[in-house]
């Protein structure tokens, strides 16, 4: 599972996390404290908040036709809900 941290002004709720899972990946539902979708190469992408965090996790399959759009979704579903970008997530995790 992965961590994500959310930036400081950046407003994120479930009622947020549900209905951008619903716009990107066209599904979502409720499983206990997770949010679970699926699109494309992607079995499964479950995703919960802790605080000011988020927790992804992901399962992928053999659908290569789409793994190019699903990736492009993937970083435009976590960078709507963190407000950092891909760079900026990067950037975050090489810092010492």
């Amino acid at each position: 599972m992965r961590e994500y941290p959310v930036k400081k002004k950046h407003e994120i709720n479930e009622e947020n996390i549900e209905s951008l899972m619903k716009d990107i990946f066209g599904n979502v539902k409720k499983d206990g404290e997770f949010f679970i979708s699926s699109y494309g190469s992607l079995d499964y992408i479950k995703v919960k908040i802790e605080g000011k965090k988020i927790y992804a996790e992901t399962k992928s399959n053999d659908n290569k036709e789409k793994y190019q759009e699903t990736i492009s979704k993937y970083n435009d579903f976590i960078e709507k809900v963190t407000g950092y970008t891909a760079a900026e997530r990067k950037k975050l995790l090489t810092k010492t």
